[in-house]
């Protein structure tokens, strides 16, 4: 059996592990997803915390998400910010941009697009991933955004919680914009 091989039959079997019902086997793999887990569990992670009840078992995959250090966890990052309906998980993604320091420049149009559709929360993590990103910045990017926050101020009055913070968003990105050669 290839190194290969045996990676992703150990992955299978934390799949198979995160998906118990039983707490002490979902102790021992989120364990093991430390040391032995890829990006491909992602998505059991927050289908832990959004399914269980059992509080330890819950934020310790949060302190997993939180920790991601592989910049191929952003996909499956961004699949569950664009897809997923709780506004918990979407600012656990937001945040985990942040606290992994994960530079994904050429995704801010779907950090605009999440902070136009969801709290005020999920708005102002959006703000400080946009505001620390680092370049170089693509134009296409920077359009998508600018186009996602001129629908949302066409549609939405000044009084929205989240106006001044989507204002601050547009100033970033028209920052950005100057810097493309």
């Amino acid at each position: 059996m290839t190194t290969n091989e045996k990676n992703n039959k150990l992955v299978e079997d934390l799949l198979l592990d995160l998906a118990s019902n039983d707490s002490k086997r979902l102790t021992s793999a989120l364990k093991r997803v430390r040391s032995k887990g890829n990006e491909k569990v992602i998505p059991a992670l927050f289908k832990l915390i959004e399914e269980n009840r059992d509080e330890s078992i819950v934020e310790e995959s949060k302190k997993i998400i939180l920790e991601l250090k592989s910049t191929a966890a952003i996909p499956y990052l961004l699949q569950e910010l664009e897809t997923n309906k709780s506004s918990a998980i979407r600012e656990l993604v937001l945040n985990s941009f942040w606290q992994t320091g994960f530079n994904a420049h050429e995704h801010m149009d779907k950090f605009v697009r999440a902070a136009t559709k969801g709290s005020f929360i999920e708005a102002f993590e959006a703000y400080t991933i946009i505001d620390n990103l680092e370049g170089p910045f693509m134009e296409e990017p920077i359009m998508e955004a600018q186009l996602v926050l001129k629908s949302y101020f066409s549609e939405n009055p000044k009084e929205d919680e989240k106006y001044e913070i989507l204002k601050n968003i547009a100033k970033q990105l028209a920052n950005y914009e100057l810097t493309i050669q």
